[in-house]
Order: C-alpha cells, then sequence, then structure tokens
C-alpha cells in the first residue's frame, strides 16, 4: 500500500512528466522530444486554430451543443457506446477489465451534452465527465475532463492523450472494450498505481 506522503510524491512526479509537447497533426498523436519543434508546432497549431474556429453568426453543427451532441467523430469509434447506462458500463469494464486503463466512453445520462469516459484503477470502476466547454480565447466549444486546463476538438483527441498520458487521472488508458469482444491493448501504454477520481 502507498502512504499519503509517498502518492502525493508520486503523483507529483507523474504530473511532471505526463505533460509532454505532442503533436495531433498526423493520423495518430506523437510525443515531440525536441524543445524548438514542439514550439513551432504549437505557434502554427495556434494560427490554424484561429483560422479553423473563427466564430460566426451561426454555430456550425460540428460543435458540441449544451444540449446534445448529434455528431462527430467518436460515434465511429470502437471505445464509444451510444445509450449505455452508468451501471451498463460498470458492468462492462468490470467484466473486461483485468489491469488498470481498461475503459469506454459513453454519452451522459445525467448531463444531456456531456460524455462520461468508465475506466478501471486500481480494482475500482470509475466514471470521469468529460465536458464540452467554451474556450473565450478560442471562441470555440472544446472538451476536456479537468475544467478546460487541457481542452480538445474532440473526443478522439481527449482519448488519444489520455492513452499516452495519465494527465489529470489516476491512470493512463490502455485497453478499450467494444462491445461482446475482448479489452483491445492500445500499443505503447503504462500503466501507474491508482489514485481517487469522481464519479458521474
Amino acid at each position: 500500500m502507498w502512504c499519503e506522503g509517498e502518492k502525493l510524491r508520486f503523483s507529483n512526479l507523474e504530473s511532471v512528466r505526463s505533460r509532454v509537447a505532442m503533436d495531433f497533426t498526423g493520423s495518430v498523436g506523437r510525443i515531440v522530444d525536441d524543445p524548438k519543434e514542439a514550439k513551432a508546432i504549437a505557434v502554427a497549431e495556434g494560427y490554424s486554430w484561429k483560422r479553423r474556429w473563427r466564430p460566426t453568426m451561426r454555430t456550425p453543427s460540428n460543435l458540441a451543443h449544451v444540449n446534445g451532441i448529434e455528431s462527430g467523430v467518436h460515434i465511429t469509434q470502437p471505445w464509444f457506446h451510444s445509450g449505455m447506462t452508468r451501471d451498463q458500463a460498470t458492468a462492462l469494464v468490470n467484466k473486461h477489465g483485468t489491469v488498470d486503463g481498461v475503459f469506454v466512453v459513453r454519452d451522459s445520462r445525467s448531463n444531456p451534452g456531456c460524455f462520461v469516459l468508465t475506466y478501471k484503477c486500481g480494482s475500482k470502476v470509475l466514471h470521469a465527465q468529460i465536458n464540452p466547454i467554451m474556450d473565450p480565447v478560442r471562441e470555440a466549444h472544446v472538451f476536456s475532463l479537468d475544467s478546460g486546463v487541457t481542452k480538445f476538438y474532440d473526443l478522439l483527441q481527449l482519448v488519444e492523450f489520455y492513452q499516452l498520458n495519465a494527465g489529470c487521472l489516476p491512470t493512463r488508458l490502455t485497453h478499450y472494450v467494444v462491445q461482446s469482444t475482448s479489452p483491445i491493448k492500445v500499443p505503447n501504454s503504462v500503466t501507474t498505481p491508482a489514485m481517487a477520481a469522481g464519479s458521474y
């Protein structure tokens, strides 16, 4: 078992290690090691974001709406389970979750327009709410697990990030569960010891 001091020290180390520069311009995200390249990507990404997300009088159809999201890249992903209840997600992850990081993403029943990441950590099934929020700097809707500290264009980008980084979660996402099948291993993933998380 971990004592409180060790948990805090490990948590601080994990937070530092989890914050890496990422390049999502290709078909798969990659970690950027060179600080100059990271800065160049950040600058280019900032300009690109501003061009793509110019506010208009009408809301683009692909943005998150508070009342719900009718479509998006996430609906084609094997880890997304539309219409699944909290109890169904808990049972599915419990059944297939033999290691930390087994997960599914589902619609939130209690907060329409939001999503929930259901995942296994330390023999517990945890639920983390994914909120669509307005980014005041970009004047666009983005997704976040941590009240806007880390923001993503879509759920696919969010899931890819947390497969590589624990971030605000107590473990990295390592495997996803497809309905009626076994968990699928996510390449290049590492799990970390469990810590507490909220439930949604």
